[in-house]
């Protein structure tokens, strides 16, 4: 199953506390609770942020998801967006072998995850659209390879943990400790004659440039994880990620929760007493909908499919509140006819 942005979907920044966490968590199953929320969409959203809690509440889940975008350890499944984004990203590299070598010691350390903000407005978000982002990160250095070594040398075997990564305390009696080498930071390696260009790091600076396609549908809040499109790890540890969050506007008249949209209205007292139809702006255009004699101020009607349309298939509804339009400014003629009518009908 794809991972969202557990941390956006909870409203919660990275650095929250637990117990920060757990309030946003009640606060967010509140709103969406299906005896509270009678939206379809609701049900869907309360699963995610159940998803989201799951991971985040345990802290030891919540250090896997920090450290490697999963709470399991398994590599990151992008579901839809996969096939969308991997002809754009092809040649960032993968996250290679993170176990253990033969040496037993760990492999090179992945790279830092990046994280970028795409604003949208809601017509771009509601539709789909195609933004150009740019971004800076950090790749192996061309001119040693990543090893950090100049060119023509190669590291050595770190002298402190003879290569293994780590070292092992005796706690006295049986107990022994294995920690990380602190000379070699558990690479088992060490530089003696440094890459010139990169000063021993292996890393260089690369700024990237591409037109990301955004399906229609996204929401505000949400993220879309690139495997492999964050910096590179030092001596040629595999590249982290990028996290590619929507920032949506909003607009002047709609409202959108989920797939569906909502809009107000006004109707004339005389449209709501004898009913009649009301032209309504819709995202896809004007549209209409039937008044029925005797309608009330506040009543919803709902225009089945005139909200989002997404990729697969799924197709939200307009919903529109209608409210009776009383004039502030009347004629003579018109206040005679509104007491001919209170009298009539008070």
């Amino acid at each position: 199953m794809a991972e969202d942005d557990y941390y956006g979907i909870l409203g919660v920044d990275r650095r929250a506390t637990q117990d920060e966490i757990r309030k946003a968590y009640r606060r967010l199953a509140k709103e969406y609770h299906p005896d509270r929320n009678p939206d379809k969409s609701a049900e869907e959203k309360l699963k995610r942020i159940n998803e989201a809690y799951d991971v985040l509440g345990d802290s030891e889940k919540r250090a896997n998801y920090d450290r490697y975008g999963t709470a399991d350890f398994e590599r990151v499944d992008m579901g839809g967006f996969g096939d969308l984004f991997s002809s754009l990203f092809r040649g960032f590299g993968g996250f290679g072998d993170m176990g253990f070598g033969r040496s037993g010691r760990a492999g090179p350390p992945p790279g830092q995850t990046l994280r970028m903000t795409i604003k949208l407005s809601f017509n771009e978000a509601f539709f789909g659209t195609e933004k150009e982002i740019a971004f800076k990160r950090k790749i192996s250095c061309e001119n040693c390879g990543g090893s950090g070594a100049k060119p023509g040398t190669s590291p050595t075997q770190c002298r402190t943990c003879g290569g293994q990564g780590q070292i092992v305390r005796s706690m006295g009696g049986f107990m022994r400790v294995a920690q990380t080498c602190p000379t070699c930071g558990g690479l088992g390696e060490s530089i003696e004659t440094p890459c010139p260009k990169c000063k021993g790091q292996g890393l260089q600076d690369e700024r990237r440039e591409t037109k990301v396609p955004i399906p229609p549908g996204v929401e505000d809040g949400q993220g879309i994880r690139i495997q492999g499109g964050g910096n590179f790890g030092p001596r040629g540890g595999p590249p982290g990620d990028l996290i590619l969050m929507f920032s949506v506007g909003k607009h002047d008249a709609f409202v959108r929760r989920g797939l569906h949209v909502y809009l107000e209205t006004d109707i004339p007292f005389s449209t709501a007493a004898l009913g009649g139809e009301v032209e309504v702006p819709t995202m896809w255009g004007s549209s209409v909908i039937k008044v029925k004699k005797g309608t009330e101020s506040g009543t919803l009607f709902r225009m089945k499919g005139k909200g989002v349309h997404t990729e697969n298939g799924r197709t939200g509804d307009q919903l529109v509140r209608v409210n009776i339009y009383v004039p502030r400014k009347m004629s003579k003629e018109q206040k005679e006819y509104l007491s001919k009518f209170e009298d009539i009908f008070g």
